[in-house]
């Protein structure tokens, strides 16, 4: 289990606490297919694979190419030729609006809602933990920003709970991030967004579930704010155990992030049971805050 740190529970517990998802916590999420099978979102090269198995050939061999990529991991690179030379633009939006539709919650999505702070961020295209939060008596009380939006900081000083798509949203996928590209023209076109982001960043203390910290874009603004303004309170990401005692100690110092170590057998059941009981921890310290 997860031994969770007294400072993020006081930090969450007085709602001063951003939480990241990533495709971790969709990662168990399902659907039915055809024939009844069940169907659970793709990881990043199964995304790819999928997309690449729908593209024409050509004369120039990119479908190849772009297999080519991917067998080499080199995942960025290939989206940007499936994405932006393969596939046509109708075609990529079919095709995302269809992969990440119709799933329905994981206990990790519940876990995050129970834990009740003012801002979830999550870089996930699905609509998945929004559909939570936005069902019952409490769907008024939250908004829904994508990086496209105006009014992030304006928001943050209203009473309503914030989810906000960093990278777009399977309900608009033409605007989906996927490709360097894709964020290049986002950060150009929406300059206010991803500096109010930043801003957020570095006054709250964020956790990470299931998302990879070696994501480019999210390193580059954890640097600059350590680089800025260097902090002894440090964010924290789950993860499953087996990474490097360097790699922990190379995140610490250069993006401020603690690792919170897990046993990933079972389908992540320990984090799963963890987050749980984080819940009930951070509702005890509520209750004694009074």
């Amino acid at each position: 289990m997860i031994n969770w740190p007294d400072s993020l529970i006081d930090e969450l517990a007085a709602r001063r606490c951003v939480i990241f998802i990533g495709s971790g916590a969709s990662a168990s999420a399902s659907k039915k297919g055809p024939n009844d099978v069940t169907i659970h979102p793709p990881t990043w090269d199964k995304l790819l694979e999928s997309l690449i198995e729908k593209c024409p050939d050509d004369q120039e061999g990119s479908k190849a190419k772009a297999l080519e990529l991917l067998a080499a991991q080199k995942y960025l690179d290939c989206a940007e030729l499936v994405r932006h030379h393969c596939m046509q633009p109708a075609d990529y939006n079919k095709n995302i609006e269809s992969i990440f539709s119709g799933y329905n919650p994981t206990e990790i999505h519940k876990a995050v809602l129970n834990l009740d702070q003012k801002v979830v961020v999550t870089t996930n295209f699905d609509r998945i933990y929004e559909h939570l939060c936005l069902r019952g008596e409490a769907r008024d009380g939250y908004i829904v920003l994508n990086y496209y939006d105006d009014g992030l900081i304006a928001r943050m000083r209203s009473p309503k709970r914030i989810i906000i798509k960093a990278h777009g949203c399977v309900g608009t996928p033409e605007r989906t991030i996927l490709t360097k590209s894709d964020f290049f023209k986002a950060r150009s076109d929406y300059p206010g967004f991803f500096s109010s982001l930043e801003s957020i960043f570095l006054t709250h203390t964020i956790l990470f579930i299931g998302y990879s910290v070696n994501d480019p874009e999210i390193q580059l603004i954890l640097e600059n704010n350590i680089i800025t303004y260097p902090s002894d309170n440090p964010h924290y990401a789950t993860t499953s155990k087996g990474m490097h005692r360097t790699m922990i100690a190379a995140f610490k110092k250069t993006n401020n992030i603690a690792m919170l170590e897990y046993n990933p057998e079972d389908d992540h059941i320990e984090l799963v049971d963890s987050l749980i009981e984080l819940c009930g921890q951070v509702e005890e310290r509520r209750q004694l805050q009074g």
